[in-house]
């Protein structure tokens, strides 16, 4: 048999919230700092440094940034700075093959 002498648990929380001083998510929503939203470019920037310094790269993995590939060659000395090799462009290569080939019957 449940003890008529005691409050709802509802009343309680109720009465602790308005103790202390609760109002919701207004406090939170007025102490936080608003910015704008970044613009696309900058956007970009964030995306490629999160790519760059994740803690789950491993040696081999290519980032792919808007200057290109870039292979993770391993921690560096340092301990905290990751290493990154470019990596060329293999469509650039099979181009550049193609107009010495056409260069090349040409007789240039």
């Amino acid at each position: 048999m449940a003890n008529s002498n005691r409050p709802p648990s509802c009343l309680i929380v109720g009465l602790a919230m308005i103790l202390l001083g609760w109002n919701g998510g207004a406090a939170a929503e007025t102490t936080r700092l608003k910015r704008p939203q970044p613009n696309p470019d900058e956007a970009q920037n964030i995306a490629v440094d999160i790519a760059k310094n994740d803690g789950l790269l491993r040696e081999g993995d290519i980032v792919v940034t808007p200057r290109g590939f870039l292979l993770f060659k391993g921690v560096a000395s340092d301990g905290f700075t990751n290493e990154f090799e470019p990596v060329p462009n293999p469509l650039n290569q099979n181009r550049r093959q193609k107009n010495q080939g056409h260069e090349a019957r040409r007789g240039l």
